[in-house]
């Protein structure tokens, strides 16, 4: 069903079954996607910041400062694991897999800041607090 435009291009008669056929082709661009990042080696690392995102923002964290040592030896680890690989040669989902995963950190850091801050405040207050209440009264 091709209507013959002239002699080098050729145009389908039905516009839908076009639109229907490039929805289909980016469809499958996107699964191709999805299936190369998902087995990335730093893939993993990615899901590990991106949840501890989630709990920061949830108030479900302990120990930032470890947490932070955690992600860094992650990182390391696996940027070693992912050099060693055939493969790994700095394409430009391995640049995008690293930056997204260090922008994450970065930005759980920098919600973290705040949370630690008020926690020490908390604290603060409350060792003054028990030393006015626990302290023997003058008469």
């Amino acid at each position: 069903m091709e209507v013959k435009k002239d002699e080098n291009s050729t145009l389908l008669e039905d516009p839908k079954q076009e639109i229907s056929q490039n929805i289909k082709e980016e469809e499958q661009e996107g699964e191709i996607l999805k299936k190369r990042i998902s087995s990335h080696p730093l893939y993993g690392l990615l899901l590990h910041s991106h949840l501890n995102c989630l709990k920061v923002c949830s108030g479900d964290f302990d120990s930032p400062e470890m947490m932070n040592t955690a992600d860094d030896l992650s990182l390391s680890k696996l940027s070693l694991h992912s050099d060693s690989s055939p493969e790994a040669s700095s394409s430009e989902l391995d640049q995008f897999m690293e930056a997204y995963c260090s922008a994450l950190r970065e930005l759980k850091e920098a919600m973290e800041k705040p949370l630690i801050e008020t926690h020490r405040f908390m604290d603060a207050v409350y060792t003054q607090l028990n030393d006015i209440v626990l302290s023997p009264s003058s008469p």
